[in-house]
């Protein structure tokens, strides 16, 4: 069920820096599609801290883990109350 943006004519992505997306010809496309928008593709902070997490666990938010919790915790305190319930997903 996975939307082909580029029916006509692929592009074949194979690496991503900062904002920017580069296609099998070394071509330049702006990322404005990705969630990126924060950090970037391969921010070094975001890459050295999943390199850390998968050395001890790498899984996805079915299993319970103090992280998650602590996250929350955390995430809440920047909310308003109302927004106290947190749905953690592997995706925008």
């Amino acid at each position: 069920s996975c939307k082909l943006f580029f029916s006509n004519d692929p592009v074949k992505i194979v690496k991503a820096k900062g904002q920017y997306m580069y296609d099998e010809n070394g071509k330049q496309y702006l990322d404005c599609i990705n969630n990126v928008a924060h950090v970037g593709h391969c921010h070094p902070d975001i890459v050295k801290a999943a390199h850390e997490q998968n050395q001890l666990l790498n899984t996805n938010s079915r299993y319970l883990h103090d992280n998650l919790v602590d996250y929350a915790e955390r995430l809440s305190k920047t909310l308003p109350k109302k927004l106290c319930v947190f749905y953690f997903l592997n995706s925008g």
